[in-house]
């Protein structure tokens, strides 16, 4: 115990489960800012794997689950740890590359990942009525009956279609904002194990974006537009790649004139187009990935 006590990385390993613990559980009650908390759920537990590595972390995301199982139960540190700490301890693994920190990987997992608990999601519930969409048609309506909204007023049927892959964008944003947030202020502490890359430089590795083409092609084949699996699947695998596009959009302003004017001006057009302008996003990154004949620094890895 003594030796645990007087080794920085447990301690910190210890903070940081206890802290995501926290977090997570003042949200999963419902309690005052709870959305807040569980946004930052994963922050502690990525400035432990970069400050003081992955075993560090691998110990904060253990002990966080055993409190949740504790405490709360068996679903609470199931979402616990597929919302959070299983894909926070994979990216940080991934990343570390002989003495720096490669973002190719990571970006990838935040497709990669989500697709993954979609497509067990769907086998588990294969067995139940409506499957996977009858499940998320049930939370929906369970949801809106919380908020005292009519089912009638709201597109019931389109919230289910893209309920799946909305969450998984949800989690892949809060993933790599509490990411680069740790290791932005671990870097201004001193106490970054790695030097901090430059976001707006990532690139993918050279073969993900073949999974979205077989996400496309998974989808036309045996799912279409009815089926949840298929195409919330295909819009998770999207996201690395539409990243990306933001990301190159955020290089290739670096030095001009009115940058932040021209950045505000995309963000607004972002939001407001929604759709088209994700999808011309997203296109960009493919053009980035592969029309593009130099690699930014970093290589493709």
């Amino acid at each position: 115990m003594g030796s645990m006590l007087g080794n920085p990385r447990w301690l910190a390993g210890t903070a940081a489960g206890l802290t995501a613990a926290i977090l997570s559980l003042w949200a999963m009650r419902g309690l005052p800012l709870g959305f807040a908390a569980f946004w930052l759920t994963p922050l502690p537990l990525f400035a432990t794997g970069l400050g003081f590595g992955p075993a560090a972390m691998a110990w904060a995301a253990g002990l966080a689950a055993v409190i949740h199982l504790a405490v709360a139960g068996l679903v609470p540190a199931t979402v616990f740890l597929v919302a959070f700490a299983v894909p926070a301890l994979l990216m940080v693994t991934l990343g570390f590359r002989q003495g720096r920190i490669e973002t190719g990987l990571p970006l990838a997992l935040l497709g990669i990942w989500p697709a993954v608990v979609i497509i067990l999601a769907g086998i588990a519930f294969a067995g139940t009525p409506g499957g996977l969409e009858g499940a998320i048609h049930a939370a929906v309506l369970q949801g809106l009956n919380r908020m005292g909204t009519s089912p009638e007023q709201m597109p019931v049927q389109e919230l289910v279609q893209v309920m799946a892959a909305a969450v998984g964008f949800w989690s892949a944003i809060s993933l790599s904002v509490n990411g680069a947030a740790a290791q932005s202020a671990l870097s201004r502490a001193g106490l970054a194990l790695s030097p901090t890359p430059r976001w707006s430089a990532v690139r993918l590795p050279f073969w993900y974006p073949a999974l979205p083409g077989a996400g496309a092609a998974a989808w036309l084949a045996f799912g279409g537009e009815g089926d949840v699996v298929a195409l919330s699947v295909l819009m998770v695998l999207l996201l690395p790649v539409f990243l990306q596009g933001i990301a190159a959009i955020h290089r290739r302003s670096a030095g001009r004139p009115g940058r932040h004017f021209m950045l505000g001006i995309f963000y607004a057009g972002l939001i407001i187009l929604s759709v088209p302008a994700a999808i011309a996003v997203t296109a960009f990154g493919f053009y980035e990935q592969w029309g593009r004949r130099t690699s930014p620094p970093g290589g493709t890895t």
